[in-house]
């Protein structure tokens, strides 16, 4: 007997499987030309500061000492880069806008040792694709010729009147792309990153002047000089001039390897918040710093703050043949081929460089803003909870201390006396639970569980009576009614309510409304005008962002100067006045906004605010052992209802213990 079933379903499977593969499948055809450039210009051009890069690279490979960069709205109207190099023969200039086409390679045998910026020949061929492209060039002695590309589309070559030299323009960048266009940051970032590829151009190249301007306004301009200390100062401001020159140990001299490391170091109190200031130079090409920050890390050991990064301008010169810039077709990134010896080397020289500087103590300011770090958050309770946790209970009492050396007749650490807690004497105390013995009824606490609170010693203590109310229009926490009934030890409030004993810390609650009430009074940023300017020695790509930012910076009370005047500070916020790293936390500000733009979240601007009102909050607060009156308590009490989280101090300890009715009963064998 012949299955039927199984034919059919045979059958039916087939011709299933023939149906999904003629919808599925398409046939393999050649692309044209104009769709093969607009892949390409999709992995070369990202953004108009990749423009700019490639534009900068191939007016630096010609043997140009002056270049003149000019962009308008971040890039998208305008891109013009103009040099004095030695130009572009007009019998080449149709080849230059073609894919592949260069004068920097003759064979595959010269990409094992590069020793130019550019070398694929697809920078101006993907632009052109992607943009309206003007190239125009005049090599010594003969005359100017223009060509023009748009949107993939070669024109015919034009006389062109202009200086001796190559003069490059790129209009309505990504206006053929709708979709790549909406990826886009807004001009203000772009603008920023621009600035940044022309300052890393400009370090590797101090022999060659720039100058960019930026929707007709310059931002930068550098002079060309045979002196790299004199480019530093033009780029990175006047904390150059604490900068520390690389110094190898003299033990590498003698080590395997060809690879050399030069450069500049800012010393430990100079840092960022972010690492946009480590510049890496291998060859003359700027490359990306992210490989190299952890030797650098490393080098610097415990000398750097956790989650700050140095000033550096880094060179490494290596052998072409060990340096593969081949691997990605931005070039900002590259492969060395003794890449551990390489760390290894910096992490040493960075180390031996720092012997010369002595470590300092840490900063002791009220507001230490230079120790302030936006991916370390302060160690502050959520102030956000639905409701009221679990009641604490007493912590457990210390072991004693044992012995951990295996020596006979070590030496066991000695326990230590207990100092004598205060007796609350006031007279409420005595009218509100008489009969109370002089004694206290219960052992002082001893000195590492009164310093529970670092900074609960520190500061002049204000009174809960003389600080306003809070600005809260209605209660925001399920607090019960408490009537103070006296102090203990004059560091914890005794309170009755809702049939329960409550034991208060007086330190942990005060400190906790203060903190809510500055951090809420902190929210504004009010702006504190100065009576004289204080000048800032930011860098072209710092100054760029602030004018770009202005607003956003104004939103947080910092004011600057107008026009052409040198930038300088109006106004600051008041919580900030007088700070002397004031500069450092609005270099780290600036840099945020350079990355995150005007629309994110300023996680350093939220770090202070919460640093300020932490130590503020600690320092103002009643100290523990202070006598209070009970119309003191009465208001701390009355004060719980008023934030959203009163059960937990700054620091996330306890503030109230519950003692209800019923676990008296049942200590005093009342039940049963």
């Amino acid at each position: 007997m012949v299955n039927m079933s199984g034919l059919k379903s045979e059958k039916g499977g087939l011709e299933m499987s023939e149906q999904a593969s003629e919808s599925i499948r398409a046939p393999i055809t050649q692309l044209d030309d104009k769709t093969i450039g607009l892949i390409s210009a999709g992995e070369v051009v990202e953004r108009p500061a990749q423009v700019v890069k490639e534009l900068l690279e191939n007016s630096v490979d010609a043997g140009a000492n002056r270049i003149q960069i000019e962009i308008e709205r971040g890039g998208f109207d305008l891109i013009s880069v103009t040099d004095n190099g030695h130009g572009i023969p007009a019998e080449e200039l149709t080849l230059s806008v073609t894919r592949h086409a260069t004068s920097k390679l003759s064979d595959a045998a010269d990409l094992a040792a590069i020793g130019t910026l550019g070398f694929r020949g697809e920078a101006l061929a993907s632009i052109g694709a992607v943009s309206h492209l003007k190239v125009a060039s005049r090599p010594l002695g003969t005359q100017g010729t223009g060509i023009v590309v748009e949107d993939g589309d070669v024109g015919e070559q034009e006389p062109e009147g202009m200086a001796e030299g190559t003069c490059i323009s790129v209009r309505n960048l990504f206006a053929n792309q709708p979709a790549r266009l909406a990826f886009q940051r807004r001009a203000a970032t772009e603008t920023a990153q621009v600035v940044d590829v022309v300052v890393a151009h400009a370090l590797c190249n101090p022999n060659v002047a720039f100058r960019l301007t930026v929707d007709s306004r310059p931002i930068l301009e550098t002079p060309n000089t045979e002196d790299m200390l004199d480019r530093l100062y033009d780029l990175l401001g006047a904390s150059s001039e604490r900068l520390i020159s690389l110094t190898p140990p003299e033990a590498d001299k003698d080590a395997p390897g060809d690879e050399k490391w030069s450069g500049w170091i800012s010393p430990p109190d100079i840092s960022r918040g972010r690492s946009d200031d480590v510049h890496i130079i291998i060859n003359g090409r700027p490359v990306a710093a992210q490989p190299f920050l952890q030797a650098i890390r490393r080098g610097y050991h415990t000398r750097l703050m956790v989650g700050r990064h140095p000033v550096a301008v880094l060179i490494l010169e290596l052998p072409p043949d060990e340096v593969d810039v081949n691997v990605h077709p931005t070039k900002r990134e590259v492969r060395l081929k003794n890449s551990w010896r390489v760390l290894e080397r910096l992490e040493r020289a960075i180390k031996e460089t720092l012997k010369q500087v002595p470590t300092g103590s840490p900063a002791t300011a009220e507001f230490p803003l230079g120790a302030v770090d936006a991916t370390k958050k302060v160690p502050v309770q959520p102030s956000r909870v639905k409701s009221a946790p679990a009641w604490a209970t007493p912590p457990p009492k210390a072991e004693p201390p044992i012995q951990t050396s295996f020596y006979q007749g070590a030496k066991v650490e000695e326990k230590k006396e207990d100092k004598p807690r205060p007796i609350s004497t006031s007279p409420a105390l005595q009218e509100t639970l008489p009969g109370l013995a002089d004694a206290p009824t219960a052992p002082a606490l001893s000195s590492a569980e009164r310093d529970l609170h670092r900074h609960s010693s520190a500061g002049h203590a204000s009174s809960p009576l003389d600080e306003p109310p809070s600005s809260q229009e209605a209660e925001v926490s399920e607090v019960p009614e408490m009537e103070p009934l006296a102090q203990f030890a004059d560091s914890y409030i005794l309170a009755q309510g809702d049939g329960a004993l409550y034991v208060v810390d007086q330190h942990a609650l005060h400190e906790r409304i203060r903190y809510e009430r500055l951090r809420n009074q902190m929210a504004n940023w009010n702006a504190q005008p100065l009576i004289e300017p204080i000048q800032l020695n930011f860098s072209p790509v710092q100054t760029s962002v602030v004018q770009t930012s202005r607003e956003r910076l104004s939103s947080l009370g910092f004011g600057f100067t107008e026009g052409d005047e040198p930038l300088a500070l109006t106004s600051v916020p008041v919580m900030l006045t007088g700070d002397s790293s004031l500069q450092e936390f609005l270099t780290d500000l600036v840099s945020e906004l350079q990355d995150s733009g005007d629309d994110g979240p300023l996680t350093v601007a939220e770090g202070l605010a919460d640093e300020i009102a932490f130590m503020k909050s600690c320092r103002g607060a009643v100290k523990a052992n202070q006598t209070l009156t009970i119309a003191e308590m009465r208001r701390l009490l009355a004060d719980m209802s008023t934030i959203e989280n009163p059960w937990a101090c700054v620091h996330g300890r306890p503030t109230v213990m519950k003692l209800d009715v019923d676990t008296l009963d049942h200590h005093f064998g009342r039940h049963g």
